[in-house]
């Protein structure tokens, strides 16, 4: 008896120190920068910055760089050799949504195809190329790249002429071997459906070892009824998070009411006992990231929103099946650290309680520092009246031990 008590009286513990999670410091790590990927391994960051030509552009700088701007290094300029596109063509077009190989020696990321379908609308419909963001996916590839931006690999093959085509959010598991992403097989019709177009999750294994490496044995899961769904990380080799929105299909803008899951994964990339984590179809949650060991989960969320399924309904009465930008209107999230076992949820930034003028803010990506002491996350802010971008920087998140 007195054994129980003891595992009970240490359990409690663990959730209460949990729930009681603190922040240290807030501090702004990078302005004008959006936050992509770090290393565990070697401590380096891969962000995002828009060149002059308002192309997305990929560098390098170490999570515990004093002064960031001055110490980053641009990879997608001038890279030594591509396979899969034209070498001068890679500057031209988009790069993000990165994930790293475990050894550190490589990435993998999205790149906008050349001379995609929205190139030619780029006069009469100026915003279309917007879908080819690393963000959107659209019109994109999945490649792999050294760590320096030397060496550029195209993994898979969608043309110019392939509508459909588009991938997001690319994942390595934890030993390397297999990847997870999303991939596009439709448009944002009818929207109040398919408001971020239609996908399927996909994994594959990747032969690292050949002189020119490539993905096999790739399986296709368009899980239940869901919509959408995006990798969000790996733990260990068989456990997979995503976003989805599973279980939402006869709501309106079921992707606006994405979960986070979680699935086993077995060697051979089959997926198993599905689980949703947040079950909350009246907010909004993802951009997950597994804390290093793996018993906490930080997120973007937005569950101090009580009015957003009242906007979300308001705006389907009006709007209905035709294209709105609600999302980029009025979806504001934090950065939230969740237990997945109880599924206790604790907020730890107040980005919105703050002004900014005629703009919002939304967090969005986030990662861990080895130690899982520092969290750094991208903070967006959106334009209140159109939704369009105002701003991207990063911060970094010190939490107390």
């Amino acid at each position: 008896m007195r054994n129980i008590i003891l595992c009970i009286v240490i359990l409690l513990a663990f959730n209460l120190n949990l729930l009681s999670i603190e922040v240290s410091s807030i501090e702004k790590f990078l302005d004008n920068a959006v936050f992509d990927a770090l290393c565990s391994k070697t401590g380096e960051i891969i962000f995002m910055r828009k060149d002059s030509n308002g192309i997305f552009q990929l560098y390098l700088v170490k999570e515990n760089s004093e002064n960031p701007e001055l110490e980053k290094v641009c990879i997608s300029e001038k890279p030594k050799k591509t396979i899969g596109i034209e070498r001068a063509m890679l500057p031209l077009v988009h790069k993000g949504a990165s994930d790293w190989h475990p050894s550190g020696k490589w990435f993998i990321t999205q790149v906008e195809i050349p001379y995609n379908i929205s190139w030619k609308y780029k006069k009469r419909l100026p915003g279309t190329r917007l879908l080819a963001e690393p963000g959107a996916g659209w019109w994109n590839n999945l490649f792999l790249v050294k760590r320096d931006g030397s060496l550029w690999i195209k993994l898979t093959d969608f043309t110019p002429f392939d509508l459909k085509s588009g991938v997001l959010y690319p994942k390595f598991s934890e030993d390397g071997n297999m990847i997870s992403w999303a991939e596009r097989i439709g448009g944002a019709k009818p929207f109040d459906k398919y408001p971020f177009a239609k996908w399927v999750l996909k994994i594959a294994k990747i032969n690292m070892k050949a002189d020119i490496p490539y993905l096999y044995n790739i399986k296709t899961y368009p899980l239940k009824d869901g919509t959408i769904f995006e990798p969000q990380d790996w733990f260990s080799n068989d456990k997979l998070l995503f976003a989805g929105d599973i279980g939402y299909s006869e709501l309106p803008y079921p992707a606006y009411r994405i979960d986070l899951w979680e699935a086993e994964i077995d060697s051979n990339g089959n997926i198993k006992n599905l689980k949703n984590l947040t079950e909350t179809k009246d907010f909004y949650e993802e951009q997950a990231s597994y804390s290093p060991d793996g018993r906490l989960i930080a997120l973007m969320a937005n569950q101090f929103d009580l009015n957003y399924t009242r906007k979300l309904m308001a705006t389907w009465k009006i709007y209905g099946s035709k294209f709105n930008s609600f999302i980029t209107k009025h979806l504001k999230t934090e950065l939230y650290i969740m237990n997945p076992k109880d599924k206790v949820l604790t907020r730890l930034t107040h980005f919105s309680e703050k002004e900014w003028g005629d703009s919002h803010p939304l967090v969005t990506r986030s990662a861990w520092s080895k130690d899982g002491k520092t969290i750094f996350i991208a903070l967006t802010l959106r334009s209140n009246l159109n939704g369009k971008k105002t701003g991207n920087c990063i911060y970094r998140i010190k939490l107390k031990d």
